[in-house]
């Protein structure tokens, strides 16, 4: 209302005004028509709208609805599935779809397999094309084909099982094309060795021409790929050298693999003199003309030719070796005589030709054939078990034997005690076997051959000596006489005056001649070497600690368990029978220890009382010869003595038993 009065204030002011009130009334009922006829307009507009929203929201809704049904149709068919993957039946398109899908796949894997076969196809052909044109090409292409097999290996990973069968079909084929290749120079080099009379002694008038020319192709084929080794470990023998030795190998079966007298397991020397003269035949040859085509070719210009043909030629002693062992492991003889001619053969290589193969650290020994076969820790193992064997019969002999516990006087000079025959006899079996593994290279087998045989016989020798020390002292001793059970008369006999004397005297010169001869031994630079050795595998363990493990090689293993036998220290100037001296010391001193004691109850015996020995002393003014000649048992017990002992040890025992009685 307000709005009302304020719009007729403003039209009407005054009273004149009124006369205008029509026309005031008809320009409102015109503005009434025009807002009616937008009022009705926008209704129109209005309802217009509301109809689209209308139908937009039903198009919505349906949306909604088709977009529910279909959710519904993609759970039903996700249900579908997982009940086929727990074992329910899957729809059959599905099946189909699947089998398409794994053909494609499998296509595809096929296509790519295809595409490496042909590669190696093409890569092999092209190679084997260009061999005895251009040997620089055709170790391109094998080199090419290494690099297909290294992405071959590379592809294969984590993927299905065909594709293992694809690496190992181009490992094969790389191995293929390296023979043929080989195979193809070595064919163009066998008619120059025709050519020349090979395998006959070749005369140095010759012509080498096509020899040296295709001897130096077949060095650039192998030198120039450095990938191809010996599946040994070994380093390859130069290839043109291994297709000269193809004769002499065919030679070799024909002699001594084959059905021929010279086939005679219990002659091994046979074929190792057959190798030594082929060799020897052969010398010349080496040194000359071969020898000058290695120096003028840049890569094998540092090796000796007769060397290299040794080392090529050496495989038929090692496969011979290794077929007639295992058949003289129950023929224990054969297989000693078979190892000492190894190791000669050894030896011989050594010594004539200076021989090790090329590449062997220059601190490392050449192991020899006989390393080779000893390397078979089984093998090993036999051989050692048999010497040991042989080593235990022959002690047994010679502590059984009647002799065995003479005195042999005439054996060392006269101022030397004097050995047993067992004594001596055993010294020459331990010498014996220091010869039969001194010429080994390897420390493992020369420790447990000193270990596991002369320190056993030492120690059984000990163990004999000992015993009948403690036999002299039960027959001697008051208890032992009641409890020994043994006649009086016959103990007597056994034990009382010289025959006491002539028993102690035999155990002392067995423990002084066996402690001497360690002492030499010790001495000797073989034991020397291998003490020094010794010392170094202590130190190395101790660093290791004594709960160390080593993995590896049999022979660590080896080197394990003697370790751990060792003692914390060695001495920087000991030796390695240092624990042995000190033994057969004890026992050599128990020995004299023995025969004072004995020489002491002999005399009380003979003079009854130490009284009447005094006074005896004293009349002859302490000349002590006097009173032994007068009294012949003592005399005759201290000149056996003289004879036994020598002068150092004799005087020891004289001055001994002298102040023993306060002369």
């Amino acid at each position: 209302m307000a709005a009302v009065s304020e719009y007729i204030n403003e039209r009407l002011p005054t009273f004149e005004a009124l006369g205008d009130l029509d026309d005031i009334v008809a320009s409102l009922e015109d503005q009434r028509g025009e807002l009616a006829t937008q009022i009705h307009d926008l209704q129109s507009e209005i309802d217009s709208e509301r109809a689209k929203l209308l139908n937009t929201s039903d198009s919505i809704l349906n949306q909604v609805q088709q977009v529910r049904s279909n959710y519904a149709l993609l759970r039903a068919r996700l249900t579908a599935s997982n009940s086929f993957s727990n074992g329910a039946q899957r729809p059959a398109f599905l099946n189909e779809l699947k089998k398409l899908t794994d053909k494609l796949e499998r296509f595809k894997t096929a296509k790519r397999y295809l595409g490496v076969l042909e590669q190696v196809f093409v890569i092999n052909e092209q190679a084997k094309s260009c061999i005895l044109t251009d040997t620089h090409i055709a170790l391109a292409k094998f080199n090419e084909l290494s690099q297909l097999e290294n992405l071959t290996k590379l592809h294969s990973r984590n993927t299905e099982d065909s594709a293992l069968f694809l690496v190992q079909y181009v490992e094969e084929s790389k191995h293929r094309l390296w023979v043929d290749l080989r195979e193809s120079l070595a064919s163009q080099f066998r008619p120059s060795l025709d050519a020349i009379g090979w395998p006959r002694q070749v005369s140095m008038g010759a012509d080498f021409t096509e020899f040296i020319s295709s001897f130096q192709k077949l060095l650039e084929f192998q030198f120039l790929n450095k990938q191809v080794l010996s599946k040994d470990g070994r380093p390859d023998p130069i290839i043109a050298l291994s297709v000269m030795i193809e004769p002499l190998d065919i030679r070799f079966k024909y002699h001594f693999e084959g059905t021929r007298e010279t086939n005679n397991i219990t002659r091994p020397e046979w074929f190792f003199q057959h190798f030594e003269s082929t060799v020897e035949e052969h010398e010349q040859l080496m040194q000359t003309v071969v020898q000058g085509v290695l120096e003028q070719s840049e890569y094998v210009h540092d090796r000796e030719a007769l060397n290299e043909f040794i080392y090529a030629y050496l495989p038929c002693i090692r496969r011979k070796l290794e077929s007639i062992f295992p058949t003289l492991v129950s023929e224990p003889q054969l297989l000693s005589h078979l190892m000492l001619e190894t190791m000669k053969f050894d030896d011989y290589l050594r010594d004539t030709y200076l021989f090790r193969p090329y590449g062997l650290p220059d601190d490392q020994e050449w192991q020899g054939v006989t390393g080779d076969i000893m390397s078979r820790s089984e093998w090993f193992q036999s051989w050692l078990s048999i010497e040991k064997n042989f080593a235990l019969a022959r002690f047994q002999e010679i502590i059984d034997a009647p002799d065995a516990w003479l005195v042999d006087f005439d054996a060392v000079g006269e101022n030397e005690s004097k050995p047993t025959k067992s004594a001596l006899r055993l010294k020459d079996l331990l010498e014996t076997i220091s010869d039969r593994y001194r010429p080994f290279r390897s420390f493992v087998h020369r420790i447990r051959f000193l270990l596991d045989i002369q320190v056993a016989l030492l120690d059984g020798y000990h163990h004999r000596i000992a015993a009948s020390l403690d036999a002299f002292e039960s027959l001697t001793s008051t208890i032992g006489k009641a409890m020994s059970g043994v006649h009086d008369e016959d103990r007597k006999k056994m034990v009382d005056g010289l025959a006491g004397i002539e028993r102690l005297c035999r155990a002392y010169g067995s423990a002084y001649t066996i402690r001497d001869a360690l002492k030499d031994w010790g001495e000797d630079i073989f034991f020397l070497e291998l003490y020094q050795e010794l010392d170094t595998r202590a130190a190395q363990f101790r660093q290791k600690g004594k709960n160390a493990t080593i993995e590896g090689s049999q022979e660590s293993v080896e080197l394990l368990k003697i370790s751990q036998q060792l003692p914390d220290t060695l001495d920087d100037d000991g030796t390695i029978f240092d624990e042995v001296i000190k033994a057969y010391d004890a026992l050599q001193s128990r020995a004299e220890g023995l025969i004072i004691k004995h020489l002491q109850r002999e005399v009380q015996n003979i003079y009854k009382t130490d009284t009447i020995f005094r006074q005896a002393v004293k009349a002859k003014e302490t000349d002590t010869e006097d009173i032994y000649n007068s009294q012949a048992q003592v005399s005759e017990m201290l000149g056996y003595l003289s004879r036994a002992l020598s002068v150092t040890s004799f005087t020891r025992v004289s001055r001994t038993l002298y102040r023993s009685f306060n002369f």
